[in-house]
């Protein structure tokens, strides 16, 4: 009978590429902005899933949906209580 060892998985290196850091800090920024444009669960789970793709997420997103749902959050302005636009 011979026994034989059987290693682990490979090792993981550490070389996936990190997200630039303008690109992290707009994906930060469409969180904040989403919790502010929807209140609420809604808002919160934006929120949530924006920062998370931000930290590591980015790595698993096949088909670009957080980059196009960071975008139209961004492009959504914040509309007052009273139903005025800020500034206007």
């Amino acid at each position: 009978m011979t026994i034989r060892l059987v290693s682990g998985p490979p090792r993981l290196t550490g070389t996936a590429p990190e997200l630039p850091p303008h690109d992290r800090s707009r994906f930060r920024a469409a969180a904040h902005h989403a919790r502010r444009l929807y209140p609420g669960c809604v808002g919160e789970l934006l929120h949530r899933e924006l920062l998370a793709y931000a930290e590591f997420g980015h790595r698993f997103d096949r088909e670009a949906l957080m980059p196009r749902l960071a975008g139209e959050i961004l492009a959504c302005p914040i509309r007052e209580a009273d139903g005025h636009q800020p500034g206007a």
